[in-house]
C-alpha cells in the first residue's frame, strides 16, 4: 500500500471517529433535552395538580368588591336571608348558633344605619367582617374586634 494510500484511509479513519464522536454527543444533546422538556412538563402537569388541588381546598369568603353590588340599602338591618348589600356587613356561618347570633345582634343595633346582620352560609369561618376593599375573619365573637372594624370603616 503506498503512503498516500495509508494516508487517505487514516484520514478517513479520523473523520469517522469525529463522526461517531459527534453522533454520540449529539444523541447525549438530544437525551438532555427530551429530558429537560419531560422535567419541566412534569412540572407544568404538578403545578396544574397544585392550583386544582388549592382551587378544591381553599377558604370560601363573602365578597368585599364591587362584584354583584346593589346600591340600595335592604329594608333590614338585621337580616335573615344573606344580602350583598353596601355598608359594613356582620356575616356569619352557623346553622345552629343562637347564642352567636344574638351577641352579633347586640353590637349590630348599637348602630343607626350602615351595619347590617346576615348569614353567609358558604363561607369557611364562623364570622366574616366586610366592607368595601377590606375583609377580617373570626371563629368566635371577638366584641373589642368587630366594634373596633365597625368604628374604623365607618
Amino acid at each position: 500500500m503506498s503512503k498516500s494510500e495509508e494516508r487517505r484511509i487514516r484520514k478517513e479513519g479520523k473523520t469517522q471517529e469525529r463522526l461517531g464522536t459527534g453522533r454520540r454527543r449529539g444523541v447525549r444533546r438530544l437525551a438532555r433535552r427530551w429530558g429537560l422538556y419531560t422535567a419541566l412538563g412534569l412540572l407544568v402537569a404538578g403545578g396544574g395538580a397544585l392550583v386544582v388541588t388549592q382551587a378544591v381546598t381553599a377558604k370560601v369568603y363573602p365578597p368585599s368588591g364591587m362584584q354583584d353590588h346593589v346600591e340600595s340599602y335592604p329594608p333590614c338591618r338585621i337580616c335573615g336571608q344573606p344580602t350583598d348589600r353596601p355598608g359594613i356587613l356582620v356575616q356569619y356561618n352557623c346553622a345552629s348558633c343562637p347564642e352567636v347570633v344574638a351577641k352579633l345582634t347586640r353590637i349590630v343595633e348599637r348602630y343607626p344605619r350602615g351595619v347590617y346582620l346576615a348569614p353567609y352560609p358558604r363561607m369557611s369561618p364562623r364570622i366574616a367582617l366586610t366592607t368595601f376593599g377590606r375583609l377580617e375573619t373570626m371563629e368566635e365573637v371577638d366584641e373589642a374586634r368587630i366594634v373596633a372594624f365597625i368604628e374604623k370603616h365607618l
